[in-house]
């Protein structure tokens, strides 16, 4: 039977056949392609990455206190690197002016002589360096430097007067070991050491920068409270080394006892002593 098309002309089977094969031929086409394309995207990529190599660094042998600065890089070579420092703050308050301890000579006069004696056995490779705090006032009587003697003559003419700043007064110590730890890289050793015959006036309680100094840096801590009783506010269990002394004696053997000291405490009893307060 013969098929027309809508001009009424004829249509064969076989002509229509071929139409219907070319369709099919060009979705196949489409469809390939298609897939090809959405392989091709990498939003559609669900393999996963392999993880990125971690290249580990070697350790530093110096410690990471301080921070490292551009000017570190420019450090003269003639600094001794492990240098001890030691830098005493002495109390001039109006505490030290009594005499209960030692039979006439007030605390002050006590304190110098055996600091005095302390600077006589400190080695003569060792920074030192000496601060005052009297009437209200901390002043620097010797910048921490090396080889250098305590003149006592301006110490022994000082009146004890004035509050008890013990948080100031060991926060300018801490900035003065902060400064010569840039200097020596962080190598080498720093030791803060506290004469004290008085408690903190109020707002000048030392915990929080002792807890700071002691955790961030390896600055040590000694201590010395004379004369002055028990329950001292520089006598802090797992952070501080802290003596109470009676007499001139035991207060130069504290001192002695600095110089030979080793640091006793670590980040573990800190931590310990963190969780029981």
């Amino acid at each position: 039977m013969a098929h027309f098309n809508n001009r009424g002309m004829a249509s064969s089977p076989r002509r229509k056949g071929s139409a219907m094969l070319r369709l099919a031929l060009v979705f196949v086409v489409i469809t390939v392609l298609w897939i090809l394309w959405s392989d091709d995207d990498p939003a559609v990529d669900n393999t996963p990455e392999p993880p990125p190599m971690i290249v580990y660094a070697e350790q530093p042998t110096r410690n990471d206190w301080p921070p490292l600065t551009d000017s570190d890089n420019n450090f003269s070579a003639s600094i001794d690197l492990l240098k001890k420092n030691y830098y005493v703050i002495l109390d001039a308050s109006a505490r030290m002016a009594e005499s209960e301890c030692n039979g006439g000579r007030n605390n002050l006069e006590d304190a110098v002589d055996a600091l005095s004696a302390f600077f006589d056995a400190v080695p003569p490779d060792t920074n030192i360096g000496v601060s005052v705090f009297n009437n209200n006032r901390i002043l620097e009587i010797i910048p921490l430097q090396g080889e250098v003697s305590l003149d006592t003559t301006m110490l022994s003419q000082m009146v004890p007067g004035g509050a008890t700043p013990l948080r100031s007064a060991i926060h300018h110590a801490y900035a003065e070991m902060v400064s010569q730890g840039e200097r020596q890289l962080g190598y080498g050793e720093y030791h803060v050491v506290v004469i004290s015959g008085g408690m903190a006036t109020e707002g000048e309680d030392p915990a929080a920068v002792i807890r700071r100094m002691l955790l961030e840096s390896p600055v040590n801590l000694h201590t010395l409270g004379f004369c002055s009783g028990s329950g001292h506010s520089l006598d802090q269990p797992g952070f501080t080394s802290y003596r109470a002394v009676d007499n001139l004696e035991a207060l130069k053997q504290g001192l002695e006892a600095v110089l030979v000291e080793a640091p006793s405490l670590t980040l573990d009893r800190f931590q310990e002593a963190v969780n029981q307060q």
